[in-house]
Protein backbone atom coordinates (compact mmCIF):
# COMPACT_ATOMS: atom_id res chain seq x y z
CA UNK A 1 0.00 0.00 0.00
CA UNK A 2 1.18 3.50 -0.78
CA UNK A 3 0.70 5.86 2.17
CA UNK A 4 1.50 9.48 1.41
CA UNK A 5 1.11 12.86 3.07
CA UNK A 6 -0.52 15.60 1.02
CA UNK A 7 0.54 18.93 2.49
CA UNK A 8 -2.12 21.63 2.53
CA UNK A 9 -0.17 24.48 4.11
CA UNK A 10 0.49 25.96 7.52
CA UNK A 11 -2.91 26.33 9.10
CA UNK A 12 -4.50 29.53 7.84
CA UNK A 13 -6.74 29.32 4.75
CA UNK A 14 -5.99 25.62 4.35
CA UNK A 15 -7.95 24.96 7.56
CA UNK A 16 -11.08 25.51 5.49
CA UNK A 17 -9.87 22.97 2.93
CA UNK A 18 -9.37 20.47 5.75
CA UNK A 19 -12.89 21.23 7.03
CA UNK A 20 -14.34 20.55 3.57
CA UNK A 21 -12.36 17.32 3.28
CA UNK A 22 -13.92 16.21 6.56
CA UNK A 23 -17.42 17.34 5.56
CA UNK A 24 -17.50 15.81 2.08
CA UNK A 25 -15.40 12.68 2.71
CA UNK A 26 -16.64 11.51 6.10
CA UNK A 27 -17.38 8.02 4.71
CA UNK A 28 -13.79 7.68 3.54
CA UNK A 29 -12.08 9.43 6.47
CA UNK A 30 -10.50 7.05 8.96
CA UNK A 31 -9.30 9.40 11.73
CA UNK A 32 -7.92 12.83 12.52
CA UNK A 33 -4.41 12.86 14.00
CA UNK A 34 -3.25 16.01 15.78
CA UNK A 35 0.54 16.12 15.97
CA UNK A 36 1.92 18.30 18.81
CA UNK A 37 5.46 19.66 18.65
CA UNK A 38 7.65 22.63 19.54
CA UNK A 39 9.03 24.78 16.74
CA UNK A 40 11.39 27.70 17.41
CA UNK A 41 10.39 27.76 21.07
CA UNK A 42 6.64 27.78 20.36
CA UNK A 43 4.22 24.90 20.74
CA UNK A 44 2.32 24.16 17.52
CA UNK A 45 0.02 21.49 16.15
CA UNK A 46 -0.36 19.83 12.77
CA UNK A 47 -3.81 18.34 12.14
CA UNK A 48 -3.80 15.45 9.65
CA UNK A 49 -6.87 13.76 8.16
CA UNK A 50 -6.13 10.09 7.52
CA UNK A 51 -8.24 8.61 4.75
CA UNK A 52 -9.12 4.96 4.15
CA UNK A 53 -7.31 3.47 1.18
CA UNK A 54 -8.72 3.85 -2.30
CA UNK A 55 -10.52 0.90 -3.87
CA UNK A 56 -8.30 1.03 -6.93
CA UNK A 57 -4.58 1.64 -6.62
CA UNK A 58 -4.15 0.74 -2.95
CA UNK A 59 -3.39 4.40 -2.04
CA UNK A 60 -3.93 5.99 1.38
CA UNK A 61 -3.86 9.78 1.53
CA UNK A 62 -3.07 11.73 4.68
CA UNK A 63 -3.93 15.42 4.33
CA UNK A 64 -1.87 17.58 6.70
CA UNK A 65 -1.65 21.22 7.70
CA UNK A 66 1.90 21.55 9.01
CA UNK A 67 3.06 23.31 12.17
CA UNK A 68 1.10 26.55 11.70
CA UNK A 69 -1.56 26.35 14.39
CA UNK A 70 -0.54 27.50 17.88
CA UNK A 71 -0.81 24.87 20.62
CA UNK A 72 -2.09 26.99 23.47
CA UNK A 73 -3.27 26.06 26.95
CA UNK A 74 -6.77 26.57 25.57
CA UNK A 75 -7.12 25.15 22.00
CA UNK A 76 -7.09 27.75 19.23
CA UNK A 77 -10.27 28.44 17.29
CA UNK A 78 -8.82 26.79 14.18
CA UNK A 79 -8.06 23.56 16.04
CA UNK A 80 -11.47 23.63 17.75
CA UNK A 81 -13.16 23.96 14.33
CA UNK A 82 -11.27 20.98 12.91
CA UNK A 83 -11.76 18.73 15.95
CA UNK A 84 -15.45 19.64 16.17
CA UNK A 85 -16.00 18.86 12.47
CA UNK A 86 -14.29 15.48 12.91
CA UNK A 87 -16.28 14.59 16.01
CA UNK A 88 -19.57 15.70 14.40
CA UNK A 89 -18.76 13.46 11.42
CA UNK A 90 -17.98 10.48 13.66
CA UNK A 91 -14.26 10.58 12.89
CA UNK A 92 -12.05 9.62 15.87
CA UNK A 93 -9.42 12.15 16.96
CA UNK A 94 -6.00 11.13 18.32
CA UNK A 95 -3.25 13.37 19.73
CA UNK A 96 0.44 12.50 19.35
CA UNK A 97 3.65 14.26 20.44
CA UNK A 98 6.26 14.29 17.65
CA UNK A 99 9.58 15.87 16.70
CA UNK A 100 9.47 19.11 14.66
CA UNK A 101 9.98 18.93 10.91
CA UNK A 102 13.10 21.14 11.05
CA UNK A 103 15.24 18.39 12.60
CA UNK A 104 14.85 16.34 9.42
CA UNK A 105 16.89 17.21 6.35
CA UNK A 106 13.90 17.05 4.04
CA UNK A 107 10.15 17.31 4.45
CA UNK A 108 9.75 13.83 2.94
CA UNK A 109 11.89 12.34 5.74
CA UNK A 110 9.66 14.08 8.28
CA UNK A 111 6.58 12.57 6.64
CA UNK A 112 8.19 9.11 6.69
CA UNK A 113 8.84 9.62 10.41
CA UNK A 114 5.15 10.45 10.97
CA UNK A 115 4.06 7.43 8.92
CA UNK A 116 6.26 5.25 11.14
CA UNK A 117 4.64 6.68 14.26
CA UNK A 118 1.15 6.14 12.82
CA UNK A 119 2.02 2.54 11.86
CA UNK A 120 3.60 1.80 15.23
CA UNK A 121 0.44 2.99 17.02
CA UNK A 122 -1.72 1.03 14.54
CA UNK A 123 -3.52 4.16 13.32
CA UNK A 124 -2.68 3.14 9.74
CA UNK A 125 -1.98 -0.26 8.20
CA UNK A 126 1.55 -1.69 8.41
CA UNK A 127 3.78 -1.79 5.38
CA UNK A 128 2.70 -4.76 3.31
CA UNK A 129 4.74 -6.75 0.87
CA UNK A 130 3.46 -8.29 -2.30
CA UNK A 131 5.42 -11.51 -2.83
Amino acid sequence: MIQRFIELGEGYADVYELLDLIKYNKERAMRLAVFHTELNGKKVVSPALIMNKTEIGNFQAIYISTEGIPDLEKPSERLKLIESAAENSGIPVVHLDVQPSVIFGEKELYFQHLIGILRMNRYIAPLSSSF
